[in-house]
């Protein structure tokens, strides 16, 4: 069975007994000691089994197995090493020649130590939540224990010398023996989108994992964006939910994202730093520093999110936003905690138009930069062709959104109950 140990997520050995890894510091290991591991990891086998039957397909089903897999071909190391050191015999399993290094496991296990609370962070925000929330949770909670894995597969290479295979054959020696047929397949191969990939944007790199997990669990692709579209359960009202992962990164921890919604009625837009972000505790904010497009960089105040992980806008500073990102190209935040922490993140905006239109229709605001004298001009016109609200105020309530719906309908147009650019070309109106 072949292997790869630079997938994005890497395999596992997961999670709990981890910590409870002894530390001894002789590096010739006795049997005791390595048996006493294998019976953990055999009670981590069977906590795996059980947990692999509750996925039933799609990204999460895919790592529970890498990670399974991963357990139990560590089993088979150790079990190799324990009979070596019993009767002398060869080991079966092939690994390099590696030298035992104490000071490098015990600086290991202390990495090891962290992540851990990080995935019991993960496995606690996964059962508080539901729905599409739970799901990405899921995904983050399996991401976070393939990557404990890396750390004990390091731990065992520094603590016992026990290095894990390395497989597959190198690439120039394969590229030497190719057929030009066989180099064409795989150029047409590399060349080849998956079918969920968007076409309007050929130079984004869609074999990524990252994609592909959003594709598997039904997100629709546009640019850098995944989409998920749903209905609130409180009214049925329209729901959107999306993820840009130009920034995501391959490393543990290292998985910022920038998350534009409509949740009940409420634009949001939240900075995922993927990292625990502490700030002052007298204060509901933290200092974001955001630079759109070649515009001058400035400062703004984002509310904290509960995760602790990041900051968000919600309402209609979230709309003020999302207005000003309507159009550009990319954008570059930083976000600072305490103790001079601070984590920066640069995002492609490619698909920012597609996703910015959903969400604005959802929560029924405007995308355009109208003032109250625009709002007047719209309510009267609506009022002139019959399409009463009252008396023109400037203010865009209820009965301003009924009107203009009606007259979207009269005219068959998308009904979005805002002033959108295609009804006010419609109505004649040119904002100033």
């Amino acid at each position: 069975m072949k292997i790869s140990l630079a997938a994005v997520f890497v395999i596992s050995i997961l999670s709990q007994f981890l910590p409870e890894i002894a530390t001894a510091q002789d590096a010739l290991v006795s049997v005791k000691t390595l048996q006493s591991d294998m019976n953990r990891i055999e009670d981590e086998i069977e906590r795996a089994e059980a947990e692999s039957g509750k996925y039933k397909g799609g990204a999460l089903a895919v790592l529970s197995a890498l990670n399974l897999e991963t357990l139990r071909l560590t089993r088979s190391i150790l079990e190799a090493r324990i009979a070596a050191e019993q009767s002398g015999a060869p080991i079966e399993i092939t690994v390099p020649a590696v030298k035992p290094d104490p000071e490098m496991a015990a600086s290991i296990l202390a990495d090891i130590q962290r992540q851990t609370e990080i995935v019991d962070q993960a496995k606690s925000e996964a059962g508080n939540s539901a729905g599409l929330m739970q799901a990405l949770a899921l995904t983050r909670y399996e991401t976070e224990r393939l990557t404990l894995a890396q750390l004990q597969q390091a731990w065992f290479r520094a603590q016992y010398g026990i290095a894990f295979p390395m497989t597959g054959a190198p690439q120039a020696s394969q590229a030497a023996t190719a057929s030009p047929e066989a180099d064409q397949a795989a150029e047409n191969s590399a060349n080849s989108k998956p079918e969920w990939a968007d076409a309007d944007f050929q130079n984004i790199d869609y074999g990524q994992e990252i994609f592909r997990q959003l594709a598997a669990q039904s997100f629709d692709i546009k640019g850098w964006w995944g989409i998920e579209r749903s209905r609130a359960s409180i009214d049925d009202s329209p729901q959107i939910y999306a993820i840009n992962v130009s920034a995501y990164g391959t490393g543990y921890s290292d998985h910022p994202t920038l998350k534009a919604m409509c949740i009940e009625h409420e634009a949001r837009v939240i900075f995922d730093a993927d990292s625990f972000i502490m700030g002052d505790y007298n204060s509901d904010t933290l200092p974001v520093t955001v630079r759109i497009d070649k515009e001058q960089a400035h400062g703004m105040q984002w509310s904290k999110v509960t995760s602790n992980k990041g900051a968000g806008l919600f309402g209609a500073s979230a709309e003020e936003f999302m207005r000003d990102l309507k159009g550009k190209e990319k954008i570059f935040l930083r976000l600072q905690g305490d103790r001079g922490k601070q984590v920066d993140m640069n995002i492609k905006l490619a698909g920012v138009d597609t996703v910015l239109a959903e969400i604005a229709n959802a929560c029924q605001f405007s995308l355009l930069d109208l003032r109250k004298e625009d709002y007047v001009a719209i309510q009267t016109l609506l009022n002139a062709a019959g399409f009463d609200l009252g008396t023109p105020d400037g203010q865009w309530g209820p009965a301003s959104r009924k009107a203009i719906s009606d007259y979207q309908t009269s005219v068959d147009l998308p009904v979005t109950g805002v002033p959108d650019e295609a009804t006010l070309a419609k109505m004649g109106v040119v904002p100033n």
